[in-house]
């Protein structure tokens, strides 16, 4: 350790360690000094012909270093509440086979189905518009049910978690029935349907209208996974067959695709996805839609 005949006491380290680096940044310097601890506390000390200079080289560093380490950034983008504490889309898709352990299978004497079923005829002769909403709570049978359950839960639980769960539940309502209105406006009076799938097919529209028109740099497979997803549901539920309705998932899709699309214009969007109140108040609003669809389906 040097000894210095006329000192001067140049700063307070807030630590041993701090002290060291000072010491080393005046060694550097060419300037002698000495560390001690007096009054509980850490000094350094050097010679009063270099108290100026050391002053000035303690500053310098410490400027330098003022912001070091560097801070971690923090998330831009907060989920809203019903995404971080799940689980809306398990319940909701829970509630789908619930009502169809008490509906059941489609029967002609049924009056869940007589009563909630996408009819064209009652819809535009008897202006029953709520059976575009009952009509996707209903399911056909056990392989429709798990097709969309499986399959359909997945593809909403992703497009919740890129919109949040109030704004995902609006739109994905929102392109089942006008997928089911469209196509019930060109099949006419006859045509009868069931079935969440049109609102799995709108979902699959929203992902990739969404992803196309928001990222300018989008990898096509970004925008084409979620067509693919549709492809293997749509070979799960069949082809064919009385109640396969390949125009409504068409219909879903093209009205799912359209909507995504345009929420990406939409001025507030991203204070609307990131605000939880609005997410809220959004969910809330699409399962009263169904509830009270179903009261007046019932009624």
């Amino acid at each position: 350790m040097t000894e210095l005949l006329m000192t001067s006491t140049i700063g307070l380290p807030a630590s041993r360690q701090q002290a060291d680096q000072w010491s080393l940044v005046l060694r550097a310097a060419d300037i002698p000094s000495v560390i001690e601890f007096e009054k509980q506390s850490w000094v350094i000390k050097v010679s009063t012909i270099h108290e100026k200079k050391a002053l000035s080289e303690i500053a310098a560093y410490m400027e330098e270093n003022s912001n070091w380490p560097p801070s971690r950034p923090e998330k831009s983008v907060q989920l809203p509440v019903l995404t971080k504490y799940q689980p809306p889309t398990i319940l909701m898709m829970g509630a789908l086979i619930v009502l169809y352990v008490i509906t059941g299978p489609w029967a002609a004497d049924s009056n869940w189905f007589s009563q909630g079923a996408v009819s064209g005829k009652q819809i535009l002769e008897h202006g029953q518009w709520y059976r575009l909403v009952t009509g996707l709570t209903l399911h056909a049978d056990v392989v429709h049910l798990v097709g969309n359950v499986l399959t359909g839960g997945v593809l909403v639980h992703f497009l919740c978690r890129l919109l949040g769960h109030g704004l995902g539940w609006s739109l994905i309502l929102a392109s089942g029935i006008i997928g089911n209105f469209i196509n019930i406006l060109l099949h006419g009076n006859p045509h009868n349907s069931v079935g969440f799938s049109t609102a799995i097919f709108g979902t699959i529209g929203i992902l990739s209208g969404y992803q196309a028109v928001s990222k300018k740099s989008a990898a096509l497979k970004e925008i084409l996974l979620p067509l693919a997803a549709g492809a293997g549901l749509l070979a799960f539920l069949g082809t064919g067959g009385p109640r396969t309705d390949l125009g409504a998932h068409f219909f879903g899709l093209l009205a799912g695709a359209v909507l995504g699309a345009l929420l990406f214009f939409l001025p507030s969007q991203r204070i609307l996805i990131n605000k939880t109140s609005l997410q809220t108040n959004l969910f809330i609003a699409s399962l009263a839609l169904v509830f009270f669809c179903w009261w007046l389906a019932m009624g």
